[in-house]
């Protein structure tokens, strides 16, 4: 018995000295943590129900909801004739389904999937989006509660006032009130319609922006641009990228960037600005342009350019300043109302056709008798000839020069042709206080000159190869006839003083009118030259 005790003391001693350590190692070891499975928080409430049922069918006992059935998650409220509430925070509602969130969102539908997880409710059947004002339609859509986007792509359409939108593929953000239309977009309005690929849309300001090819269409023009906005609010608009505005009567107005207000018929262009009119065969262009609809006028600056088409020339016109009346967008001035155009161009006017050229510092010119009046030290060259006065008054007829008025110290001057060729600087000279010149095929034929009438042109033998002499003329009045910009005959109306000095008495330094000036230098011999510095 003795032994017996004595071999369990052993034992027990052992087991202290050896197994106590192991022991405790392992208990200074950390202790694995243990997974745990978080419960799902359930956020979708049953306010009300006419019948509550449970179905262990229906994934693993769905609550089924019948009759004025009302539902909640947090600030969402449904409403539905029935559903099913599933136990993963999720539910099915069915026919007259209503959705409604404090931001004064009203969702319709037939069918709605919402999951109280994620926030995110599918809707099927007829759609009806409703956000104030504004109604979206559709026939499938997906909303997010915590984003606010509730997006389509079967084709949807929303109503906001008076503006009707139509798309395949859209979004609409009800805490930021914009909408992103894409495919096939059509606004229409009883004031303008819009086609476009892509398009942002404020229903707060009524306002449509635009991306990709825009066409734009109302009662009186016709807008096309690639990038830009329209308030039908406002009324403003801005077009950029290839952008531009047509007349129904033939008016088209292009610039890289064109603002344009249609309640008050304003509108400003900028840079590489054109107005086309193809009813007068007129271009005018500019870096700049102001037009006003409603007077009716226009102005070009920076780079200014007037072109006039006709058969087959075009006239040429520069200046600092190009200013229009009777322009017109609209369709008002058409038929019995249209009212003749008025173009002004002022400050360093230059221009240039083939077979005429011009400068002075301001020009007008009226459609109504197809006048053109120069101002401030005008000259105009015709072929060989120079003409100039203190005011020139040019008209035209069926496109051509028919007539000129030259008031207060007009001088006709040409160098003579036959000495040109050996280079001399013999000039022959009309001069009087007023003149009118008359033309055929836009060359001189016949001048009548009236007070104070001088004239100075050299005389050839037949042949027009030997000088005979000079002849000067100082007469009242008198009546010249030219052929091939030579004089052919002089009718003094009033008793001449005439003499022909011949050749070994002419010299050429005395053979000059007083104020005698030959401008040539002045002259733009081809069309770039009408830009001088500017090019």
């Amino acid at each position: 018995m003795a032994d017996l005790q004595k071999h369990r003391f052993l034992i027990w001693i052992f087991s202290i000295l050896f197994l106590s350590p192991v022991f405790a190692q392992k208990n200074k070891q950390p202790a694995k943590p243990v997974q745990q499975t978080k419960p799902q928080v359930q956020t979708i409430k049953i306010d009300h129900a006419n019948k509550l049922l449970h179905d262990p069918k229906v994934a693993n006992g769905a609550q089924r909801l019948i009759g004025n059935v009302e539902i909640e998650d947090d600030s969402t409220h449904m409403f539905c004739d029935s559903a099913y509430v599933f136990t993963d925070n999720s539910f099915n509602a069915y026919n007259h389904v209503h959705m409604q969130r404090k931001d004064s969102v009203n969702l319709y539908g037939d069918s709605l999937h919402y999951n109280g997880n994620t926030k995110r409710a599918e809707m099927f059947g007829k759609i009806s989006f409703k956000q104030k004002a504004m109604t979206l339609t559709t026939h499938h859509l997906i909303y997010s509660v915590d984003s606010s986007y509730a997006h389509y792509w079967d084709g949807g359409t929303l109503i906001d006032s008076a503006t009707t939108l139509v798309s395949e593929l859209g979004t609409y953000n009800s805490k930021a009130r914009m909408a992103y239309f894409k495919n096939k977009v059509l606004l229409t309005n009883p004031d303008y319609t819009v086609k476009c690929d892509t398009m942002n849309y404020d229903p707060s300001a009524t306002t449509s922006y635009f991306f990709g090819p825009t066409y734009i269409t109302n009662k009186d023009n016709f807008m096309y641009c690639e990038h830009g906005y329209y308030s039908s609010s406002k009324s403003i608009s801005q077009f950029s990228q290839h952008a531009y505005m047509k007349g129904k009567k033939g008016e088209t107005l292009r610039g890289d960037q064109i603002f344009y207000n249609r309640k008050k018929e304003f509108g400003q262009a900028l840079d590489n600005v054109s107005l086309e009119d193809t009813t007068d065969n007129i271009t005018i262009k500019g870096d700049y342009a102001y037009y006003n609809g409603y007077n009716k006028t226009m102005l070009v600056t920076c780079h200014a350019l007037m072109m006039q088409k006709f058969d087959k020339d075009t006239l040429y016109l520069h200046s600092d300043t190009l200013f229009g009346y009777n322009i017109s967008m609209s369709d008002t001035n058409t038929g019995k109302n249209k009212t003749p155009k008025l173009l002004l161009a002022y400050h360093h006017v230059k221009l240039y056709k083939k077979d005429m050229q011009g400068k002075c510092d301001s020009l007008t010119y009226n459609e109504k008798d197809s006048t053109m009046r120069m101002f401030y030290s005008p000259v105009l060259w015709s072929e060989v000839n120079q003409l100039t006065a203190d005011t020139m008054k040019l008209y035209m007829k069926n496109q051509r020069m028919d007539k000129m008025d030259m008031r207060s110290n007009a001088f006709i001057i040409s160098k003579d042709t036959a000495a040109s060729k050996n280079d001399s600087l013999q000039y022959n000279q009309i001069k009087g206080k007023n003149m009118r010149a008359f033309f055929v095929n836009n060359k001189i034929y016949k001048v009548d000159v009236k007070g104070n009438s001088q004239t100075i042109y050299y005389v050839y033998s037949d042949n027009n190869t030997q000088i005979i002499g000079a002849n000067r003329a100082d007469c009242s009045n008198m009546l010249i006839f030219i052929r091939d910009n030579r004089v052919k005959s002089i009718t003094f109306l009033d008793k001449p003083d005439a003499t022909l000095f011949p050749k070994k008495d002419i010299k050429i330094s005395d053979f000059l009118l007083k104020d005698f000036i030959w401008r040539d230098s002045e002259r733009p011999h081809k069309l770039l030259d009408i830009f001088g510095d500017e090019r």
